[in-house]
């Protein structure tokens, strides 16, 4: 299995450097929208979603997690972003992987706050400052196990770390406010709360790691067809060729160009309506996604307008002819011989 085989999306959730000895993949930041429409083009086997962004920034699409799921690709979900994005695409065929993805599958855990938490930046190595809710749970439980604290105070604890922001949920923050503990067992009990921490994120995280490493021995998932609106395709567009798109634009023939796709792209979509298709061969070799939907290539679009073209009396009652159409077109160019 190369390195390339597997793309994981990975932030404060794991260190990288326990990431990568558990499973030697491509590393990436926490997933934002268009991550993941961005490294389809590398054709990935399998695609982990651990972390991904939440606030300031949009968040992973359903819509690219759907495309890489038709287009064959072995998505997982856990512990985080990738727990909630798992546990709404598991009937499409995302797998939800670990306990925190599977309590979001059954509904007995719902809230998104639970599995966020505030952490540094990338050079920092995406370092927590504070404590996810689900952790807190976790590590709770261990510590009535352990007699640390009754089940009333375990269930008062909890309560209280919910009730705070997750930017200021520390484990000091929560035994401070603990009623009723002296400050000798306030400090006995931070002392072990931070020593024992019930990491179940990271738990889950290389979970998903394991079971990546079985799926890209495994074949590709089946493809299907995925349809995206106009709005989706554009934005698709702009995330993964932004930089291309820009260039594009800037071009003095954009417009001219862009009219002469846009036939194409009508020409095509007329054929699909009237049930026409093309050669195998015509799906070759084309990037997918970028056309009219995840199943029409370039290459099919070219050659489905030509089809249309070749028969444009299947379109339009007793339509125009081939004659027709160079008459015009000559007319309208000044290529029209004059006498």
């Amino acid at each position: 299995m190369s390195a390339r085989d597997v793309v994981v999306f990975l932030g404060p959730t794991l260190p990288r450097a326990v990431a990568k000895k558990a499973l030697r993949a491509r590393y990436l930041p926490p997933a934002r929208q268009g991550d993941v429409f961005r490294v389809l083009g590398s054709r990935p086997k399998v695609i982990v979603l651990i972390d991904g962004v939440f606030e300031a920034v949009p968040s992973v699409w359903h819509h690219e997690l759907r495309a890489a799921l038709a287009s064959g690709v072995h998505v997982i979900g856990a512990a985080s972003m990738g727990a909630l994005r798992a546990a709404e695409l598991h009937q499409e065929g995302m797998l939800p992987v670990g306990a925190i993805a599977g309590a979001y599958v059954t509904g007995t855990r719902t809230a998104d706050a639970d599995v966020v938490l505030l952490h540094g930046d990338a050079d920092s190595g995406y370092q927590p400052l504070t404590v996810p809710l689900v952790n807190v749970e976790a590590t709770v439980r261990a510590a009535v196990r352990r007699r640390l604290m009754t089940n009333w105070e375990a269930t008062a604890f909890v309560d209280r770390a919910r009730s705070v922001f997750f930017k200021q949920r520390t484990w000091r923050r929560l035994v401070q406010s603990a009623p009723g503990w002296d400050e000798a067992r306030r400090a006995r009990v931070l002392r072990w709360l931070r020593t024992h921490v019930v990491d179940q994120k990271a738990k889950d995280a290389l979970e998903a790691l394991e079971a990546a490493a079985t799926l890209a021995l495994r074949p590709a998932r089946p493809t299907r067809v995925v349809t995206f609106s106009s709005f989706v395709r554009r934005q698709r567009l702009m995330d993964a060729h932004g930089e291309v798109m820009a260039q594009l634009q800037a071009l003095p023939d954009a417009d001219a160009l862009a009219k002469q796709g846009l036939r194409r792209l009508l020409l095509a979509s007329f054929a699909k309506v009237a049930g026409l298709t093309v050669e195998a061969s015509a799906r070759k070799g084309a990037q997918r996604g970028v056309a009219l939907d995840e199943a029409l290539s370039d290459a099919e679009v070219e050659a489905l307008d030509a089809l249309v073209l070749s028969a444009p009396e299947r379109f339009v009652a007793d339509g125009p002819t081939w004659l027709e159409g160079l008459a015009l077109e000559a007319r309208l160019t000044g290529r029209w011989p004059r006498r």
